[in-house]
């Protein structure tokens, strides 16, 4: 058979692996996956604890539970507790095993087994050979498994995992640390089929500034674009093969906006090559956080007319400079207003799908935010791909917090390998402008900051490699706010890595503090839950906003609050609170007034742009008078029940002096029941409007599954929050209710987490999982409200189509589908249980009896005198 007549029938043959048929080229976030990848995530199966031979392919598993990737390996508590506790983040060893059987299809080929990220120390076995190790829980590794791997027969893959604390790969003993670092296959696994002549992996190839396919724009301008295109070519073969490298640059229309194919030329066997090509494209569509253009770059082998292989890389083509003078991408001017992001999910862990990146990254951008630094360590791939959508620029950060062992040589080593790999992973993302190749507030010796500096400029030559530590030696400094940020530093680029939480909790960073010397600190600091209160989370927005503005006024050409998303800790029994949205990506007052910093010029496609205009107030009787409203526009008119208040420009007061768009304070008085409005103007014509109206009692309940973006279950594997909104009969939510909201599912849908959840704020929360794509099934809610003498009882469901009834009982029996069906508010009475009936089947059960519960966030220490800044080093 001709070779040519061979690799057609192969491709043809695809879907005849056991393993599943070959991936299409883009997968769940519209990235290009490896060529040749076999979908490989389904059909694990799980062990919790150490096992004897469990590389033995005779071992029993039929008890291990069947598991698809990405996998947590414990259900964890919302907020994980003290060490000892059943509620601490699970350490330990676990197993996953996995059965394949290929096909006569890869007979000859390559093939490769790679895993996007296993926490924390892998230990990987096929067919009971050891293949090796990947210690570090963050970063992708793979195996060349060709001679290993039994063609036509059953292969038995297995992973031993250990996340107990570890000395080498850090980055602290958890119980110290100030995030988890969840356990299991938690991101996606790949086995990836390739000829014997083909483009090579740049982390399995491990190669400095080589290995795959690797682009670069050495030259941009708005009229013409140079783009370099790296390809490393490997042949495997036993006999001497000759092919040319073919390279196109697509448009995002689909349209090839450039091409260039080089001379056929011959490739002895076990040797390599790298090609290396230089396209021009006329009049670029250029990369930006606010016009994030992509392109695809499609390099290919062609051997006697024949694509062997290829491999596609979506690339934004810009240019940046980073200097004492500031931030300039594309030419252009711009300050980078940016967050900090843990990636973690509540109950998953870190096993976080795709579609569920997405939807943290496009909260992030409609939040106001440009830039995001991935703390500490790097985050999922297909979270870095939609940045690259977004439009969100990215610091890249390799795994560190505070710990650096002097004792222990592997461990610089270690972290070594981590800034190859994670450039290597990284270095076509357009998103990432900044290479954390630092260990986070970690003093680390001169020379490893010099090893990891030279390093970087190593594996990405040219000038758009930028690096940042916070020490000296590094392209651009940065520092977070509590020891000084940028206020000293005028001789290097400087980035405020942190700010708005650690100098308002220890309140000891020398900052004026007069204004809150009547608060409690509980009161004074930015750690606040929603269920805290209005009062507290404008206390949280207020010193976001006094940080925020400080920032402005140094030399900074970028700031990262702390923190986007609310998190658990290691060290401490409770949730890290200083996040402008909480651990259900609920929206705290904060949020809007990042998104008021935005210029209502910019508008997006994916996310919100445009003018704003937010009221942060309930209005109700306990609210503040002096109400604050956010907008990015000239004035702001406040009207309470159709009447004019005030119409006025924005605040001019000691924390506004330096921002984009300062607040709108309004003094109203004395309260009145009914509708506060905002009309927000721009050059004297009204652009926007916000209304909020006293809440009354709660009548319905309203629940959805927040998609953010992207369709849930739209892609396969997927999890989402699902918010239960208490609301009264117009429609407000009841943002002073604390009730138990039941959940329950249907069809292909599955819940994780605490049930019930207690409402804050009004809305309560858990989290729903699929396995499938396009799911059917929808998602209840059933809550009992008390209101004086009378009992109403609530339900809802995610599907408006799907039809439900409500049954209960009032002594204290299980409720059922022949119980008494609920029209009316009931007499109260010691025990009242409900059962919400769908399609005939008791979907959930709820039970007066049961106690509300509120999570528990940070407690604020003493105040201490003022400390000294900490001196730049």
């Amino acid at each position: 058979m001709k070779r040519r007549e061979f690799l057609r029938q192969s491709a043809a043959m695809g879907a005849t692996l056991a393993i599943g048929p070959l991936l299409p080229g883009c997968g769940g976030t519209g990235r290009p996956r490896p060529s040749g990848a076999v979908e490989f995530n389904r059909g694990w199966q799980f062990w919790l604890g150490d096992v004897e031979d469990a590389v033995a392919s005779g071992l029993d598993d039929s008890a291990w539970a069947g598991v698809t990737l990405p996998h947590t390996a414990r259900v964890e508590a919302l907020v994980t507790g003290e060490p000892g506790a059943d509620t601490y983040q699970w350490q330990g060893i676990c197993w996953y095993r996995k059965r394949f059987r290929p096909g006569r299809e890869t007979t000859g080929r390559k093939v490769y087994l790679k895993f996007e990220g296993a926490m924390n120390v892998a230990d990987v076995w096929l067919n009971g050979d050891f293949l090796g190790q990947r210690a570090g829980g963050w970063l992708p590794f793979g195996f060349d498994v060709t001679d290993r791997i039994r063609v036509g027969e059953d292969n038995l893959l297995a992973v031993r995992l250990d996340n107990t604390d570890n000395p080498v790969t850090g980055p602290k003993p958890l119980a110290q640390l100030d995030f988890n670092s969840y356990g299991g296959l938690y991101r996606e696994a790949f086995l990836i089929v390739k000829d014997r002549l083909h483009i090579t992996d740049p982390v399995i190839a491990d190669r400095p500034a080589s290995g795959g396919l690797f682009v670069r724009f050495p030259a941009v301008t708005r009229e013409r674009a140079t783009v370099l295109v790296q390809t490393h070519v490997r042949n495997d073969d036993t006999t001497v093969r000759r092919f040319s490298g073919r390279v196109t640059v697509v448009d995002a229309a689909g349209r090839e906006v450039a091409t260039s194919t080089s001379e056929p030329a011959p490739l002895d066997p076990g040797t390599d090559v790298e090609l290396v090509q230089t396209l021009e494209v006329e009049s670029p569509a250029l990369w930006s956080p606010r016009s994030p253009n992509l392109y695809e770059v499609r390099s290919e082998i062609v051997e006697e007319g024949d694509v062997i292989d290829e491999e596609r890389s979506r690339v934004g083509i810009r240019h940046v400079e980073m200097s004492t003078g500031g931030f300039r991408i594309n030419g252009e001017p711009m300050f980078l207003r940016g967050t900090n992001r843990h990636q973690e999910m509540p109950y998953l862990g870190y096993a976080v799908p795709p579609s569920a990146q997405y939807r943290d990254a496009k909260r992030i951008k409609d939040a106001g935010f440009d830039y995001v630094r991935l703390s500490h360590y790097p985050h999922d791939p297909a979270f870095m791909d939609a940045c690259d959508e977004l439009g969100l620029v990215v610091m890249d950060c390799i795994p560190g917090w505070q710990y650096f062992n002097r004792d222990e040589p592997a461990f610089a080593e270690l972290q070594l390998k981590n800034c190859r790999d994670m450039i290597r992973r990284d270095r076509n993302h357009p998103c990432v402008i900044l290479w954390e190749v630092s260990l986070n507030e970690s003093w680390m010796p001169p020379e490893f900051v010099e090893a990891t500096q030279a390093l970087a400029h190593e594996e990405y030559p040219g000038d758009q490699m930028v690096t940042c530590g916070w020490q000296r030696g590094y392209d651009v400094f940065i520092q977070a706010r509590q020891h000084g940020g940028c206020t000293e530093v005028d001789d290097v680029a400087c980035v405020v890595s942190e700010y708005g939480d650690w100098e308002y909790y220890a309140q000891n960073a020398g900052l004026n503090q007069e204004a809150w010397q009547d608060l409690a600190p509980d009161e004074a600091n930015s750690r606040q839950l929603r269920w805290h209160g209005e009062r507290a989370m404008l206390q949280q927005a207020t010193n976001f906003q006094e940080a925020h503005n400080d920032n402005r006024k140094t030399s900074a050409f970028a700031d990262g609050l702390w923190v986007m998303f609310d998190y658990n800790r290691g060290y401490a029994p409770d949730i890290e609170s200083s996040g402008c949205m909480d651990l259900f990506r609920l929206p705290k007052l904060s949020r809007w007034f990042f998104q008021s910093q935005r210029d209502p010029a910019e508008r997006y496609a994916a996310s919100m742009g445009g003018p704003t205009v937010f009221i942060a107030n309930w209005w109700t009787p306990r609210s503040p008078t002096d109400v604050r409203v956010f907008s990015n526009c000239d004035e702001v008119e406040l009207r309470l029940n159709g009447r004019p208040v005030e119409r006025r420009a924005p605040d001019r007061d000691r924390i506004s002096t330096h921002l984009s768009h300062p607040p709108f304070t309004f003094a109203v008085g004395t309260f009145e029941a009914g509708t506060l409005e905002a009309v927000a103007f721009l050059d004297g014509s009204e652009v926007a409007r916000h209304a909020v109206r006293t809440p009354g009692e709660p009548e319905r309940l309203l629940v959805m599954i927040d998609e953010s973006g992207r369709p849930f279950g739209g892609r396969g594997k997927d999890a989402a929050y699902v918010h239960a909104l208490l609301m009264d009969g117009g429609g407000t939510i009841t943002p002073e209710a604390w009730e138990n909201v039941f959940f329950g599912a249907t069809g292909d849908l599955e819940l994780v987490g605490a049930d019930p959840y207690s409402t804050e704020a009004g809305i309560g929360a858990t989290v729903v999982r699929t396995e499938v794509r396009d799911p059917a099934g929808a998602v209840y809610g059933l809550v009992i409200v008390r209101t004086g003498d009378l009992v109403r009882l609530m339900a809802g469901s995610s599907a408006d189509e799907e039809a439900f009834e409500i049954r209960f009982t009032t002594d204290g029996s299980e409720p059922g589908i022949a119980s008494e069906p609920y029209a009316t508010p009931i007499p109260t009475s010691d025990r009242i249980r409900a059962a919400l009936v769908a399609n005939g089947q008791v979907v959930v059960r709820a039970d007066s009896a049961v106690e509300r519960f509120r999570p528990a966030g940070s407690t604020a220490p003493p105040p201490r005198p003022p400390r000294r800044r900490r001196q730049v080093p």
